[in-house]
């Protein structure tokens, strides 16, 4: 059986964040507001992930399904992606001129990124 997350691959969308905002709504039901920066300024996407808990999101050790995983390239969080508890764990994001891939952990370092933190919104609970 194929698992949900393979339905969009492939997908477009204008941003990392508001592609996995679509997800959260589709998937899970919770509904994620637009964040007030330029997803393309790392500035400024840095600081609205250090908000994040005036967002109702938790920091998390170990990552669920439909999770965030906050990235870097380097030191500096810049990117977000959806984790997925599928046979090979990994994460579910979109990246620039490719669209929505599904990377595992190991690859994402290979891809340059890092992973800097899971974050957890209690409208998540343990749904999948």
């Amino acid at each position: 059986m194929k698992h949900w997350a393979a339905d969009y691959i492939g997908f477009s969308a204008p941003d990392c964040w508001a592609f996995a905002r679509q997800v959260w709504a589709e998937r899970f039901g919770l509904q994620v507001p637009t964040m007030p920066y330029d997803p393309n300024d790392p500035r400024l996407v840095r600081r609205a992930f250090e908000d994040a808990t005036h967002y109702g999101w938790d920091r998390v050790e170990t990552p669920r399904e439909g999770d965030a995983v906050m990235m870097s390239k380097g030191v500096r969080p810049c990117h977000i992606g959806i984790w997925i508890e599928a046979e090979s764990r990994g994460c579910l994001h979109w990246i620039e001129m490719t669209g929505v891939v599904f990377t595992t952990r190991a690859m994402l370092r290979d891809l340059g990124y890092g992973i800097c933190g899971y974050w957890r919104h209690p409208a998540l609970g343990g749904r999948a």
